[in-house]
């Protein structure tokens, strides 16, 4: 399984003409699911995506030589739900392509049938690693929809997570 997480100050997905999910501050996941990923797989990406540390630290909470002499906030010490933030998590087999010559082969993703399923699992996984009182902070492309995805990327910051 993998996912491109980018750190956003807003992001949405659009189908149909209609904002299927939307973010603030936070998180959009372009999530791949591969041929062989398991539950397990849905476990430890979700546990990723919610642990990776892409924030800074608040200005009010750094109070550290190193701040004093540099100005700025420490990179890289909280992670989305330390800042409150939202997970737009978008399904993206085109993650799982390979490319040679000029034309994409996508051998290695996963089956519709096996992707959905592994893809709504990492949903419900993100939503428990959040917990109850903040499932909302998680939104949700559709999954094997056409999407328009705007966001407005903050950095930028972007990493590769992967499950293997």
């Amino acid at each position: 399984m993998r996912a491109v997480v980018q750190r956003v100050t807003s992001a949405s997905v659009i189908v149909d003409g209609t904002i299927t999910g939307e973010i603030k501050r936070g998180l959009l996941v372009l999530l791949g699911v591969e041929q062989g990923d398991t539950e397990s797989d849905g476990e430890i990406m979700a546990k990723k995506i919610m642990n990776i540390k892409m924030f800074p630290a608040s200005i009010s909470t750094v109070m550290d030589s190193e701040y004093i002499e540099s100005s700025l906030p420490k990179q890289w010490v909280r992670n989305v739900k330390d800042v409150d933030g939202g997970v737009l998590c978008v399904s993206q087999f085109t993650l799982m392509a390979s490319v040679k010559k000029n034309k994409p082969s996508f051998h290695h993703a996963a089956s519709p049938q096996v992707a959905t399923s592994l893809y709504e699992q990492v949903l419900a996984n993100l939503k428990a690693e959040y917990g109850p009182d903040k499932e909302d902070r998680i939104q949700a492309g559709v999954f094997q929809a056409y999407m328009q995805v705007q966001l407005i990327n903050d950095g930028p910051v972007t990493f590769e997570l992967s499950t293997k």
